[in-house]
């Protein structure tokens, strides 16, 4: 009787959604440009936040250098509070803890629940005081969360189904991204590339206006201006190869370092068994002492990149603040409470960039090289060894410093820094703190299911998977799993027993919602392939 009642709906559903194609491509189209302007307001909000508040902690720290004897004692001291305070409120929303991503991921597999009206002001407020008081911590993950968040505020408003929900939370993620960085193309391809990989159009169309959306606000509000400015932009000639494919073992060498260290980091966390608001105090005295001496280190480290750019920081100091920055960033994120990594791990690509420019320069100084292009590489490469999405990883260290003259170099270094962090074996950062957020929270309910609801979903046939080759009635789809259509190209076929599935097919099925975490599982068994 269950099975008639879901396949009832189920040709309900399709025969609305195959009628009403068009008017659905331009209602989500619309839908997705109102949720960017949501999204890039509270992305920008952020952001002015936590200019406000770095410049209020460089105030502060200015003045306890003038207090004789404990001046040393005024970060820590604030630390503990705002600190304290972050990891005290991330309690009432679990959910905002750490970088925010892979929450938004399990969303999207319908492993996890998202309550919109809890998370936007907790990752606000929380994110706020943590960056601000100093630790090692990026806006980009609180933003594409909340904005993933602003994507299911919009969807309760006007009562989508549980599958454009899920359609407009990629929405408001890719929105977030846009809206931190000024880069509504990284935005776009991040969602597709990481947090959904799914190439439909809905997809595409809905992500691209809420990109282009936030960024609109951002330029309205904060200027057209890319996040670092980089004044030199003279070519390269091709006999720097050899460094640029030093620079990129470097890169990948050190970015799978970076996840297994803060993998570790979290596991020798989770051993220390005390609540979050008190590991978050005990982290932030030693984040104040530290930056009374070595403020470059404190926040997301913005101001140490311009820096670096500028050639201010000598070759010697690039390593200690290696160092120092690799370590704060781990203790940082380990505690739990919200931020994000991509602005440090940008900031650690940065260094090392400059470093082998300047090393290189040392030892060649016949060369000339400037270090500009090598901090901008570095920053891509470092970003692509840990996050293994090379298409956004490019495209956003492009659209944030506007430097188009190197792109051979950029995606050469790119290219070896995938490579080695790939052979190294470790898992991209997200997918590792995926794993890892799944397993902490196996007892948690998900949102409630919608009753008999269906949920669309949509699917890429990966090459080496079961699926390529199989016809219709051949494939092992999972029990009340119904494929609707098979996307091919600009083709939309209507599968018959008899059709054979090609590498690169997107296969849109339809199962009920309560049962989507389980059928999902089983259908990327089918489709994908194996690693």
């Amino acid at each position: 009787m269950k099975n008639e009642v879901y396949l009832s709906n189920g040709n309900s559903f399709i025969n609305n959604m195959l009628q009403n194609r068009l008017s659905f491509r331009i209602r989500f189209l619309l839908e997705g440009a109102l949720i960017g302007i949501f999204a890039g307001i509270v992305g920008v909000g952020f952001r002015l936040t936590l200019t406000e508040g770095e410049i209020l902690r460089n105030n502060i720290l200015n003045w306890a250098r003038t207090v004789p004897g404990c001046g040393w004692l005024v970060l820590p001291l604030l630390g503990i509070l705002a600190a304290g305070f972050a990891g005290w409120l991330t309690g009432f929303a679990p959910e905002t803890a750490g970088s925010g991503i892979p929450h938004v991921e399990a969303v999207l597999t319908r492993q996890r629940k998202m309550i919109w009206w809890r998370i936007l002001p907790i990752k606000f407020i929380a994110g706020a005081l943590a960056i601000g008081t100093g630790l090692s911590l990026g806006r980009e993950g609180p933003t594409i969360q909340m904005g993933a968040a602003t994507g299911q505020f919009v969807s309760k408003t006007l009562k989508r189904t549980k599958s454009e929900e899920l359609q407009l939370i990629v929405c408001g993620a890719g929105a977030g991204l846009a809206a931190a960085f000024n880069a509504p193309l990284a935005g776009l391809l991040f969602v597709l590339e990481e947090v959904r990989r799914n190439f439909s159009p809905y997809i595409v169309i809905g992500a691209l206006a809420a990109s282009i959306a936030a960024d609109t606000i951002t330029h309205k509000i904060l200027g057209p201006i890319p996040t670092f400015r980089v004044n030199d932009l003279s070519p390269l000639p091709l006999t720097t190869l050899p460094i640029f494919l030093v620079l990129g073992i470097l890169t990948g060498v050190f970015g799978s370092i970076f996840n297994k260290s803060l993998e570790k980091s979290l596991d020798l966390s989770d051993k220390i068994l005390i609540p979050r608001w008190m590991k978050a105090m005990l982290v932030a005295i030693g984040v104040g002492i530290i930056g009374y001496f070595l403020p470059e280190v404190l926040g997301g480290g913005h101001l140490l990149v311009e820096n670096i750019l500028k050639g201010q920081i000598g070759l010697n100091f690039l390593l200690i603040l290696f160092a120092v920055k690799f370590i704060l960033t781990m203790v940082s994120y380990s505690v739990g409470v919200p931020g994000g990594i991509f602005l440090p791990l940008l900031v650690l690509g940065a260094l090392l960039g400059s470093f082998v420019a300047g090393t290189s320069n040392l030892l060649l100084p016949s060369l000339h090289l400037h270090l500009s292009p090598f901090v901008v590489i570095g920053m891509a490469a470092f970003f692509v060894a840990i996050v293994r999405a090379p298409i956004t990883g490019i495209v956003l260290i492009l659209e944030m410093t506007g430097d188009y003259q190197h792109m051979l170099f950029l995606l050469f270094t790119c290219v070896i820094s995938y490579m080695v962090a790939e052979a190294l074996g470790t898992l991209p950062v997200y997918e590792m703190l995926l794993e890892r957020d799944l397993a902490n929270n196996k007892g948690e309910a998900l949102e409630p299911s919608y009753g008999n609801e269906m949920l669309l979903l949509e699917i890429a046939a990966e090459s080496g998977s079961n699926a390529i080759g199989s016809r219709v009635k051949d494939l092992a789809l999972p029990k009340d799993c119904l494929l609707i259509s098979i996307r091919r190209g600009s083709q939309e076929i209507i599968p018959r027993g008899y059709t054979r599935i090609l590498e690169g097919d997107h296969l849109t099925v339809v199962v009920p919602d309560e049962k989507a975490p389980e059928t999902m599982k089983e259908l990327n068994r089918v489709v994908k392939s194996e690693k």
